[in-house]
């Protein structure tokens, strides 16, 4: 089992190696590239190749297979869903049928091709998110997106939900736990009751936070703006990761194209 920090947090991207330690700004530029070129991708090898590449940098550098399978499962039953409507409800072409409560349900052949393509760039652009946020810190992300002129509104509301969504976590965690101790989960009913508790205890402090919070930095000066600035510089070998990413992007780009 992962703790929490596994799970939801960026242990992985504070870690010193070979990815983690490029530039953010060559990590972001890669990153929407390549959601583009996955989009666009009329073929399934694309998507393919962007994921096996994410995932695969991914365990090199210590992530676990299972934390990766874990936070994929989401996404890939989603694209199960999306795969299954586009197999039953586009086409032409029939290629099985189902008896149902009286009725032949066909499924289509370019139906099963869509949903499969479609499926593909969920996963190649799940691998994309994974392979920027996962190997690389928060702090370094949104310091990079002041650089690309991304509005400070944005990244100041980033920086306030990461940085208080751990401490609703544990304080849920403790919540539930005193209702554990209590018999507050022995029965569904019961169950059901102590999650609306919980869940209204969380409303409730989270209020009560936001306004202590609120006072603290007013004291502290807040005036309505934080003051971000971005002071990096391009390594040798950020330049050095740039022209390989681009080659790479080359590779999905192709791949795509010439298997048409």
């Amino acid at each position: 089992m992962f703790d929490k920090d596994a799970v939801f947090g960026d242990v992985f991207a504070q870690k010193e190696n070979l990815v983690t330690g490029l530039e953010a700004r060559v990590k972001i530029a890669f990153t929407v590239i390549a959601l583009v070129i996955n989009l666009l991708s009329p073929t399934i090898y694309t998507p393919l190749a962007i994921a096996v590449f994410c995932l695969a940098a991914l365990v090199v550098i210590g992530i676990p297979p299972k934390l990766l399978l874990l936070r994929l499962t989401m996404p890939l039953v989603m694209a199960a869903v999306v795969l299954i409507t586009q197999i039953f409800f586009y086409g032409t072409t029939p290629l099985f049928t189902i008896p149902l409560l009286g009725v032949q349900l066909a499924g289509y052949e370019e139906g099963l091709a869509r949903g499969f393509l479609i499926m593909c760039r969920v996963i190649g652009g799940v691998s994309l998110i994974l392979f920027l946020s996962m190997s690389t810190p928060v702090n370094k992300l949104l310091l990079a997106a002041t650089w690309f002129r991304v509005p400070k509104i944005f990244i100041e509301l980033a920086l306030l939900v990461y940085r208080y969504i751990f401490v609703l976590i544990e304080e849920a965690i403790a919540i539930r736990e005193a209702q554990r101790v209590r018999l507050g989960y022995h029965n569904w009913r019961q169950s059901m009751r102590s999650l609306s508790i919980l869940g209204s205890g969380l409303i409730l402090q989270a209020y009560d936070r936001a306004e202590r919070v609120f006072a603290a930095m007013t004291v502290r000066g807040y005036s309505g703006t934080m003051t971000i600035n971005y002071s990096g510089h391009f390594a040798r070998q950020d330049i050095m990761a740039a022209i390989c990413l681009s080659a790479v992007l080359a590779i999905f780009y192709l791949a795509g194209r010439l298997s048409i």
